[in-house]
């Protein structure tokens, strides 16, 4: 069976590097606690930050970054959901 690469089921794996250390101060299992409370404009109405050991953008810019990630994901979970794709053939059946 071959794959996008050309490669084989049944050839061996190529060697493995492991990931990369994590920069210094932020540890292992750093997380932040945050929450973010957003219009559907995409206007930040509630930020609050419990634990955020890294910052690296102004608050402005974090705020963008997060409400394009959000919509982006409600777009592409729109997009996968499988009742819609039911409820257009249940329409073309009606049309035909």
């Amino acid at each position: 069976m071959q794959f996008f690469g050309g490669s084989s089921l049944t050839s061996v794996a190529p060697e493995v590097t492991p990931a990369p250390a994590a920069p210094p101060g932020t540890g292992t299992g750093a997380s932040a606690q945050v929450l973010y409370v957003f219009n559907r404009n995409g206007v930040c109405l509630l930020y609050r930050e419990w634990h955020r050991p890294l910052r690296t953008l102004d608050p402005t810019q974090d705020h963008k970054l997060m409400f394009g990630l959000l919509f982006s994901l409600r777009s592409f979970t729109a997009k996968i959901d499988p009742t819609t794709y039911v409820l257009l053939l249940d329409l073309l059946a009606l049309l035909v």
